[in-house]
């Protein structure tokens, strides 16, 4: 930038020197007048580093230009470069995934249950702002029976909710990942775990029906005196036997088969 800007301020003198000597003032003008507007144009495109001296310094031509850069530079704060100058690749982070991250941050406002029938009506006809937001309640206050309204986000008209819905998508399969990978012993963490694949396998809309079967299956293994989870496997599979025989056992908890018993005594 700096040679078009010093060829252009070299023409310019000439110009008005040319002009000056010929007598021809208004010439001499115009042409500086197309100088200036090219070295603006130039400035405007290229440089770096736009601040107040080479603006104010460029009515006078690109010689302006090129004596208001170097002040543009001195005067610019240090600390700045670290939050203007351009990521390195490696922490380059685009695309609705930061944005999701700053729905997980700060403060977590919880869906209450009587606030979910508010929660469709407004990601179904509320403003992208209001859609936006109750998406991010959903978000912070994540549960499997909150992801059909992550998965009726994925279907909006606004191509910024459905990116966002995307991401927290991906973000809850993550989680759910990672809860899998970081099993620890004892029988409590091994329990919620059990619990936690249930919760997926039950109501985890964005998960097809294979993975939440495997879900099911593995709650079972990792909990098999879990008689509620061996019902709900049961269940899912169409083995009602097996149903009759748990409901039949003598430690079958009543609150489990209770519903199943008076189906089969009725």
């Amino acid at each position: 930038m700096t040679v078009r800007l010093v060829a252009l301020a070299v023409l310019d003198l000439a110009a008005v020197a040319l002009a000056a000597m010929a007598g021809a003032a208004g010439w001499g003008l115009a042409g500086h007048a197309l100088a200036s507007g090219a070295g603006y144009a130039i400035w405007l495109h290229t440089a770096e580093d736009k601040g107040f001296a080479a603006a104010i310094g460029g009515v006078l031509g690109p010689v302006g230009l090129l004596v208001g850069r170097p002040f543009d530079r001195r005067s610019r704060p240090a600390a700045s470069h670290a939050a203007f100058d351009p990521a390195t690749p490696s922490r380059t982070s685009s695309g609705a995934g930061p944005s999701v991250a700053r729905m997980l941050d700060g403060r977590i406002h919880h869906a209450a249950p009587e606030t979910l029938g508010s929660l469709v009506t407004i990601l179904r006809h509320g403003d992208i702002v209001a859609r936006r937001r109750a998406l991010e309640t959903v978000v912070r206050s994540f549960e499997p029976s909150l992801s059909p309204l992550i998965a009726q986000a994925l279907t909006d008209g606004d191509q910024t909710i459905r990116a966002l819905a995307a991401a927290a998508s991906a973000r809850v399969a993550q989680n759910l990942a990672l809860a899998r990978s970081g099993e620890s012993a004892g029988p409590a963490a091994t329990a919620t775990l059990a619990a936690l694949l249930a919760d997926h396998a039950r109501a985890d809309v964005l998960l097809s029906d294979s993975q939440r079967g495997h879900l099911r299956e593995d709650a079972v293994a990792l909990a098999p005196e879990g008689i509620a989870l061996q019902v709900e496997a049961a269940w899912a599979a169409g083995d009602y036997a097996t149903i009759d025989r748990l409901a039949a056992a003598e430690d079958a908890p009543d609150d489990v088969a209770r519903w199943w018993r008076s189906e089969a005594t009725a």
